[in-house]
């Protein structure tokens, strides 16, 4: 039997949902391992180790654009796929790995010279196996996603993370290996990742070098890599920047607390995002459903999201210490400009799928090439001063950023700055009466309490705030967003559903 539009469009928000609970919940157990994990390597190897280790890290990161240049990425986006366009993404995305892999190991040296650390040239010609892993797995991530299945994602990517930093990265660290121990915990973990995902997805493995449909697949990934080595450039330039002109203690200070903040909000995009495209690649014929749900998504980010980065941003005094230790101290000023840049980072990456929906995708990559072009004198500049002006420069470019992309998604859904700051206004309001108390409940410590029971009070104000707020100001959560919230609720422990059902009375 055949379902009706409205039928398969309900099916395909329950899915959705369900895609977005699964991957909601593996991404908070992910979240708090990479957090444990994170911070104890951080304690154990100090400043001088992560440095070596963030160079090699910036240049695979950048490498692994080029040895998966978009076209697995393709796969969520086509209407149909078949065997031949899985047996040809996957083919090429083998050819392009090692490719990449066989470029950066040969150039580990000039590179190395380039950041000022002999060091690095030795992570690097190791650390360049990555491209080749990260490019076989990208076929089976990027099937799992269309399917919306991010069940078997999480279930990857948690079990390959434990045994990767946890298993083998900390008992490393403990005996001395330095960066080498983040270097095999990587290691281990991709390649037990892509193995785990594959087991997932199942897809041919028979090569196809040529087929129908390259052409028009080819001219799409074209597109992608160019969006996303405009992506890596503003996002990874102050931290080339940074390397060149402070050395590897800087850079380790910068990087750490960076990756800090971004992990926590790479993951919770890496679950809306996709499920937010790919259904959105579904409606494309509906743009008021699109719109609807994109007021859903960016409410939510006000208001879940944007309260705990902004608290962050006033008590990162007491953070760095708390967490880190007396040796990452200078890193305290790096808190409040980068906690605020995150949330402008998710805006931007659940903006940008529907660009992509629309049929241009070239889009996002012209809106954004300007501001790519700003942002490397940008970073020079501002490292003439100090590594907080750097950061802070970082804050004032992800504001230009994202809002040249909102405004040209808006205009494709006619949507017009008043929807827009109705759907977040709610959030920001909420976001700016807790960071005031968690301000306030912070620095009624004495000054010579431990700076972890600064952090604590701080913290603990900032939630009370928040659930108090959220509970009983009418007007704090938009209907949008109170409907999303019923839709999750039954997949809600007990207190959270009754939570929900208080918010529910009180806004009616």
């Amino acid at each position: 039997m055949q379902l009706s539009t409205s039928e398969a469009r309900t099916g395909l928000a329950q899915r959705s949902l369900n895609a977005v609970f699964w991957g909601g919940a593996g991404a908070l157990l992910r979240l708090a391992l990479q957090l444990g994990a994170q911070i104890a390597l951080a304690r154990i190897l100090g400043p001088q180790q992560y440095g070596v280790f963030a160079v090699g890290a910036t240049v695979i990161g950048f490498s692994a654009f080029l040895s998966d240049i978009g076209l697995a990425y393709g796969l969520i986006q086509k209407p149909e796929v078949g065997a031949d366009d899985i047996r040809f993404v996957f083919t090429w995305q083998i050819v392009l790995g090692l490719a990449v892999t066989a470029l950066v190991y040969l150039t580990a040296s000039p590179l190395a010279a380039f950041f000022g650390e002999a060091r690095a040239a030795g992570v690097l010609r190791a650390m360049s196996l990555l491209c080749l892993l990260n490019a076989l797995g990208a076929t089976s991530l990027n099937l799992l996603r269309r399917r919306l299945d991010f069940k078997s994602i999480q279930f990857a990517q948690i079990v390959s993370y434990v045994v990767g930093y946890i298993a083998c990265g900390l008992p490393l660290a403990l005996a001395g290996a330095g960066y080498w121990a983040l270097v095999a915990a990587w290691l281990i973990q991709s390649a037990l990742n892509g193995l785990l995902l594959y087991r997932a997805a199942g897809h041919p493995l028979r090569p196809l070098a040529w087929y129908g449909q390259a052409i028009g697949q080819g001219r799409y990934a074209l597109t992608v890599l160019a969006t996303n080595l405009t992506n890596w450039l503003i996002g990874n330039i102050d931290r080339v920047v940074v390397a060149r002109v402070f050395g590897s203690r800087d850079i380790g200070l910068y990087a750490t607390l960076y990756n800090l903040l971004y992990n926590p909000s790479a993951t919770l995009l890496g679950v809306v995002q996709p499920v937010f495209f790919s259904a959105s690649s579904r409606i494309t014929d509906d743009p008021q459903r699109v719109a609807q749900g994109y007021r859903t998504l960016i409410g939510a980010l006000a208001l879940f999201v944007l309260p705990p980065f902004a608290c962050l941003a006033v008590l990162g005094d007491s953070f760095v210490p708390a967490l880190y230790g007396p040796n990452w101290l200078a890193a305290a000023g790096l808190v409040a400009p980068l906690a605020l840049a995150m949330p402008l980072f998710l805006l931007f990456g659940l903006t940008t799928p529907l660009l992509w929906t629309s049929g241009r995708p070239q889009r996002e990559f012209l809106m954004q090439l300007p501001v790519a072009l700003v942002w490397p004198g940008a970073c020079v500049l501002a490292a003439r001063g100090s590594l907080p002006a750097v950061a802070w420069t970082v804050l004032v470019l992800f504001v230009l950023r994202t809002g040249v992309v909102v405004r040209a998604a808006s205009r494709a859904m006619g949507l017009v700055a008043a929807d827009l700051w109705r759907a977040m206004r709610g959030g920001v309001a909420v976001a700016l009466a807790c960071a005031a108390l968690a301000a306030l409940v912070e620095r009624a410590l004495p000054a010579e309490q431990p700076a972890l029971l600064h952090l604590l009070a701080g913290t603990l104000g900032g939630v009370v705030g928040w659930l108090a707020i959220v509970r009983s100001v009418r007007g704090a959560m938009t209907p949008d967003t109170l409907q999303l919230l019923h839709r999750l609720a039954p997949r809600l422990p007990r207190a959270l559903r009754r939570f929900v059902d208080a918010i529910d009375q009180r806004h009616r």
